[in-house]
């Protein structure tokens, strides 16, 4: 793996994490201005590898996006769907409501506490408002292993934290009435996770 791809995977991780958080600050600025779409298409150049995973979904995931007329209508779409107050689970974007029962609290507590102490183990705290097992959590400490090159965590945290939950909730998403930006943005890293990978395993 060259220096460029690791680059690359990195700010691919890092702009689909601020994509899939919630739409204030960064993350609305980062989709507001478009600089969400050219950082991609721009590292994706790097990625021949990654192409297929992204080809002709980041055109319409923008189109799908261009339709909201204010980030507020967006972060209303975005409550509508992820918060745990008002949604079902299986529109979840945290891995503990997707992989474990909802009977074994202490489960549930055993594994946020420790995914929060590997986190610690990288010399990452997170802040009062983050959880560790939400998909923008997980997707930036991937952005951090591959900038930290990393490659041994990274396949470690991907088939334990990503690819084992993520593209079964794409598949969940379609069976839902689910605004069409947010559910293509789903599965978009759905089928990132998957080939990337891939793409470590053949390096």
């Amino acid at each position: 793996m060259t220096n460029d791809q690791n680059i690359a995977r990195s700010s691919i991780y890092k702009y689909l994490s601020l994509a899939i958080d919630y739409p204030m600050g960064q993350t609305a600025e980062t989709l507001s201005s478009g600089i969400f779409f050219t950082e991609i298409a721009t590292q994706l150049q790097k990625m021949p590898s990654a192409c297929q995973a992204f080809t002709g979904k980041l055109s319409i995931l923008e189109k799908e996006l261009s339709t909201f007329e204010d980030l507020e209508k967006l972060q209303v779409v975005y409550t509508t769907h992820f918060d745990l107050t008002v949604n079902k689970p299986s529109l979840s974007l945290y891995e503990s409501v997707n992989t474990m029962p909802v009977a074994e609290a202490d489960k549930t507590a055993t594994f946020l506490a420790d995914l929060e102490s590997l986190y610690g183990q990288q010399g990452i705290t997170l802040s009062d408002r983050d959880m560790p097992d939400h998909l923008a959590t997980e997707l930036e400490f991937m952005h951090f292993l591959c900038s930290q090159k990393k490659v041994e965590l990274q396949a470690d945290f991907l088939e334990k934290h990503l690819v084992n939950w993520i593209p079964q909730l794409a598949q969940s998403f379609l069976k839902q009435e689910m605004v069409p930006f947010y559910a293509r943005l789903i599965m978009l890293i759905g089928h990132y996770v998957e080939s990337d990978q891939k793409y470590l395993a053949q390096t």
